[in-house]
């Protein structure tokens, strides 16, 4: 229940600011109104969905001080994650992650599905579990993040470059380089979450 409402906000068929009545979740999900408060709940959690004075829950509203503090989050996780799988990764798990790049054809989200895989593999690569479990709690939100940035022009193809660049520095087993690689990525990224959310509050 509450991966099918939290996919339907990281698809983006539940808009930033949207309301959130238990009818209509539950003729998106067909579950009980029980399970469903518990979904929100849990989603609540996650930074997913916020409480309105005037309009009871809604589908969270990105600011500019949030995406900063996440970003600024996941500029010091990354670089770490990056560094452990360098040093943890099996051989295998080094091909994964340069397989969950690869898009897939038939599907319009590519890019945006390709980087889950890449970070689920590198999560489980790093081979901690705090790791993942710190990357966990925010991953949802920069997700989230990451849809409204890459409709900046120009940002999809750097992004593409950036995480290329990334897994060519793992490949060659180079932890230091790769993590720094990885920073600079998540300091574009950070620039353009920024430049798409106020792009998006001047509309």
């Amino acid at each position: 229940m509450t991966d099918k409402v939290r996919e339907a906000i990281l698809r983006g068929d539940l808009k930033p600011g949207r309301r959130l009545t238990e009818r209509e979740l539950g003729e998106l999900t067909g579950v009980s109104r029980t399970s469903l408060r518990e979904a929100l709940r849990a989603l609540q959690t996650e930074g997913l969905v916020e409480t309105s004075e005037s309009r009871g829950l809604q589908v969270a509203v990105l600011s500019e001080s949030v995406v900063a503090e996440l970003y600024d989050i996941r500029a010091a996780l990354e670089p770490a994650a990056v560094d452990l799988f360098v040093r943890n990764a099996s051989d295998e798990q080094v091909q994964q992650l340069v397989d969950a790049l690869k898009p897939q054809p038939d599907d319009d989200d590519a890019q945006l599905h390709s980087s889950r895989r890449f970070y689920r593999v590198l999560l489980d690569g790093a081979a901690n579990s705090i790791m993942k479990q710190m990357f966990g709690s925010i991953e949802a939100r920069i997700h989230a993040i990451r849809r409204l940035s890459l409709t900046i022009p120009g940002r999809a193809e750097a992004n593409v470059k950036e995480i290329s660049e990334v897994t060519r520095l793992i490949q060659e087993r180079d932890a230091r380089a790769a993590a720094a690689s990885a920073r600079s990525h998540v300091l574009a990224a950070r620039a353009a979450g920024l430049e798409a959310v106020r792009a998006a509050q001047a509309k």
